[in-house]
Formats: C-alpha cells, structure tokens, sequence
C-alpha cells in the first residue's frame, strides 16, 4: 500500500462516488416526501371536512386522495431502498479500503475481499435500481394527479 497509494483508492472511489450519489438523491426525495405527506393529509382532511375544496379541484377527489397516498407510500419505500444503498456503498468502500490494507500487509488473501466487495455493490446497486424504479412509479402518480386536477388541460394564464 506504501509503494502504491493509488490502487486501493481505485477500487473505494467508485462506491464512494455512488454513496455520495445516493444521498443527493436521498435529499431530494425527502423534499418530495415532505409535500407530498402534506399535500395528502390535506386531501384527507378536506375529504374528512366534506368542505367541497377537493371537488372543486379534483374530477374524482377520492381517486385523488388514493393516488397521493400510494404515492407517499412510494416515496417511503423508495427512501428505503436508497438507505439501503448508502448503507452497502459505504459499507463497500470501507471493505475496499481496509481490505487493502489486509492485502497489503499480508494477513487475508485479495479474492474474499473482491468477492465481499462485489456482493456488497451489486446488492446497493440492486437497491438503487429499485429505488428508481420506486421513484418512477411515484413520478406516474403525480401525472395521473395532474390528469384528475380540472382546468388541467387548460393553458397557463386562461380561464376554464
């Protein structure tokens, strides 16, 4: 490891690289979670009220209501998936660095490491796909939200 410094970083760079990735997403997602939880509890409680707000606004309030909450559902799930990731990204660039330094010094050969690191990032990458995909889904959501909303269709700044 003293003759060559650079090697072992390689192999923690990439998964470094990604848990930084994953927690930018991860902020994001919290943002999104917030409003979202917000914006469904209002739903509920306008529903709850039987105020009429929601009819105004929503072709089918109660479709509305059912789609914000499956898609703070998904947002919920998709934050654990990328906990997950963080969590065995790191986990993999910690394997990484300390598994160099084992090498280094002799005391555990380098494939159970390899094998470990490998495990441990594809697993978080698994998480990450899914938490995209969960974020897809969310986004899906959102759109069919936007198609109950009336005046939807309406272009900015005419009235309906």
């Amino acid at each position: 490891m003293l003759e060559d410094p650079f090697t072992p970083l390689s192999f923690i760079a990439g998964p470094a690289i990604l848990t930084n990735a994953c927690a930018i997403l991860q902020n994001g997602a919290t943002t999104r979670y917030s409003l979202a939880i917000t914006q469904w509890r209002e739903f509920r409680a306008s529903l709850g009220d039987g105020d009429g707000r929601l009819a105004l606004q929503y072709a089918a309030p109660e479709a509305a209501v059912a789609i914000a909450e499956r898609r703070v559902r998904l947002q919920l799930r998709g934050l654990g998936f990328l906990n997950a990731a963080v969590a065995l990204f790191a986990a993999t660039t910690v394997l990484g660095l300390g598994g160099a330094l084992l090498v280094q010094l002799g005391e555990i050969p380098a494939a159970p490491v390899g094998l470990a690191m490998a495990i441990a990032a594809g697993l978080a990458f698994l998480f990450l796909l899914a938490a995209s995909t969960s974020f897809f889904r969310e986004g899906a959501c959102g759109r069919a939200l936007l198609r109950l909303h009336r005046g939807a269709d309406t272009p900015a700044g005419h009235a309906a």
